[in-house]
């Protein structure tokens, strides 16, 4: 918009617009300079690039990414850590064939795996006399979760 009314408000009176070419105007026009100005940061020629502040280096990136990864660290504070959303992170990971997503089946198996071991444990917990809160506070899970888990599993 800033451009168009530099242009109305100006141009058409200009003393330097003529028929000859814009260099002319930008090099003897305060205006005509401040629009070739502006007009390149919003339109780069073919073969520039405009710079997104946003955009990530990933091949730069990634050495970084893979040590973490290697380390064990969760996808949301390797994404915290880059600076950029948890599913760009993911994203990028399986374009370069590094990430494969779980699927639902793989979801659901692995937790019934960790409330199994849980169940196990907070029996043992009761067995040598603690409360299911303290139980509850040492798995890290809510009272509700757990006795939910442990009906379901026969153990109570």
């Amino acid at each position: 918009m800033y451009i168009l009314d530099l242009q109305d408000q100006h141009c058409a009176t200009c003393e330097y617009r003529t028929n000859q070419s814009p260099k002319y105007c930008v090099e003897n026009c305060k205006v005509g300079e401040e629009l070739y100005r502006l007009g390149k940061k919003l339109a780069p020629r073919v073969g520039q690039v405009r710079e997104n502040p946003k955009r990530k280096n990933w091949e730069e990136l990634m050495p970084k990414i893979l040590e973490m990864l290697q380390k064990e660290i969760p996808m949301y504070v390797i994404a915290v850590e880059i600076n950029c959303e948890v599913n760009t992170l993911q994203k990028q990971l399986k374009k370069m064939g590094l990430w494969q997503p779980t699927s639902r089946k793989q979801i659901q198996e692995n937790a019934h795996k960790r409330w199994d071991e849980r169940c196990k444990q907070a029996v043992m917990l009761r067995e040598q006399g603690l409360t299911y809160q303290e139980i509850c506070k040492q798995l890290g899970c809510s009272r509700n979760s757990l006795y939910q888990h442990l009906k379901k599993r026969g153990l109570k």
